[in-house]
């Protein structure tokens, strides 16, 4: 699902050979390689993100000297001023507790002109996630959807008309997801997830009947193979320097 972001955002942001690009919350540095490949040899590409480990990775990935990756914060960024060219952030927005600082860090380090690409996930566009809320909604139990305020074009486009962002594009598109055997380990995973706290912290006796309300259903999406991840993509613009 991440490789798939990862491609279909590079070819919205489409840049162009020598450019220098930053990749917001890189992780493995799965967009930064996929914008690589459209920038080539002459192209620069720095990836940040706040885990060592996930940089580890990124940056033992053999084929790309070009690359560079930093430990950092999306909202304390340790670049100078108007150093690259494009700023890409995939399946991240929605994690960040200031998303407004973090935009003026990112417009703060971008060239005039500069485009911005991000992703987010859909209104229950991550299938796990909507059989989660559904099941708990079955036993009194509301879940917030972790999506709120970006699931939807017209949340994006006002959210980023907020930001002095200029919006180009903001694209669904859906991707076949399959879902593993375990129902048990998803469930367990997503409990994690902040959206999901009302659940843990509610009664033994009910966390188990949502997770029993949560298998069959899980069990029976998988076994007409629907699971799928609906994403948007948004192509925007940062507003131009005083």
């Amino acid at each position: 699902m991440h490789q798939w972001q990862a491609r279909q955002a590079a070819r919205l942001l489409a840049p162009v050979a020598g450019q220098s690009l930053l990749d917001i919350a890189t992780g493995t540095g799965l967009a930064a390689r996929a914008v690589s490949d459209l920038t080539g040899p002459t192209g620069r590409v720095v990836g940040i993100d706040v885990s060592h480990q996930m940089l580890r990775v990124a940056a033992a990935q053999p084929g790309y000297p070009q690359h560079r990756y930093v430990r950092a914060d999306a909202q304390r960024l340790p670049f100078q001023a108007a150093v690259f060219d494009a700023v890409l952030c995939v399946a991240a927005i929605p994690y960040l507790p200031d998303l407004d600082h973090a935009v003026a860090e990112w417009w703060r380090v971008t060239r005039r002109g500069g485009a911005l690409v991000f992703t987010t996930p859909a209104e229950d566009g991550i299938t796990v996630f909507r059989l989660l809320r559904h099941a708990a909604a079955e036993h009194g139990v509301q879940l917030a959807s972790p999506d709120a305020g970006s699931d939807s074009p017209q949340h994006i486009t006002t959210r980023a008309h907020a930001l002095a962002l200029a919006v180009e594009t903001v694209q669904r598109q859906t991707f076949p997801e399959p879902l593993d055997a375990d129902p048990r380990a998803a469930f367990d995973h997503i409990l994690d997830y902040g959206f999901a706290d009302p659940l843990r912290t509610t009664a033994d006796r009910v966390r188990r009947d949502v997770y029993r309300s949560y298998r069959d259903a899980y069990l029976t999406e998988r076994a007409s193979g629907s699971g799928e991840h609906t994403v948007l993509f948004t192509k925007c613009h940062f507003p131009h320097k005083p």
